[in-house]
Formats: C-alpha cells, sequence, structure tokens
C-alpha cells in the first residue's frame, strides 16, 4: 500500500483541529514544513497501520511549540490507522515516557505527487 502524495497535517487542540503542515510522503520518506518549521523522517505502512519518525527544525523564534518543546530541533512519533484518505491517531515527542504529551493527529491527503518531468539537455 502506498501512501505516496502530498497531505496536510492536523493536530487536536484548544479550537479543534489544526493545521499544522503541508506534508509530502514519497517512498518511505516524510518532507513537511510551514512557515515556522521544515521536518524531514521516514513512514511504514503495514496493514494500514502507519509509522512515522520525524526530525523537527523550528525556525520561527516561537518560544514553545504544540509539544511543549523549546529546542530547535527535535524528534516526534506518530502512529495511526489508515482509512481512505485520512491517517488518524498519536503523536508526541520521541522517547517521551509520559502520556500526558500525546497529541490527537490525523494527516489528510490532499492530491497524488505529479512526477517531475526534466527537459533534455540539447
Amino acid at each position: 500500500m502506498s501512501l505516496d502524495g502530498v497531505w496536510v497535517l492536523e493536530v487536536a487542540g484548544i479550537s479543534g483541529w489544526e493545521r499544522v503542515a503541508t506534508v509530502f510522503l514519497e517512498k518511505g520518506r516524510y518532507l513537511s514544513g510551514n512557515a515556522n518549521f521544515f521536518s524531514h523522517g521516514s513512514y511504514i505502512i503495514k496493514n494500514k497501520n502507519a509509522k512515522m519518525s520525524i526530525n523537527v527544525t523550528r525556525h520561527d523564534g516561537a518560544e514553545v511549540t504544540v509539544f511543549g518543546e523549546k529546542s530547535k530541533k527535535f524528534a516526534v512519533e506518530f502512529e495511526g490507522k489508515k482509512r481512505k484518505k485520512i491517517i488518524e491517531g498519536f503523536s508526541r515527542l520521541k522517547d517521551a515516557h509520559s502520556s500526558v504529551a500525546v497529541y490527537p493527529t490525523r494527516i489528510i491527503k490532499i492530491t497524488k505527487l505529479k512526477e517531475i518531468k526534466r527537459s533534455k539537455k540539447k
């Protein structure tokens, strides 16, 4: 099962689902970003169960992230179940030992990835 495509990442917050990033998934590779951060990582999917390991770099100067993380670089883990064009699950800081900082998260597919056709040099 392929997850290749362009997705929107949403995290449940005080006001409901908040769009956090645009995500590009391709052949096990995870890339995402927005005005405040960029991230890269990997994913696997087995029997509709998705696991993602994501390295995040903040470049906005904000003091705290949704995870309560203050450092500029940190790692996040996501686990979820794929249902049609949505993967719903939970995300948390990697190696977090508390279940308090586990956030409902969903990734919604927007479109397929388009193949980039390169022009041939003459």
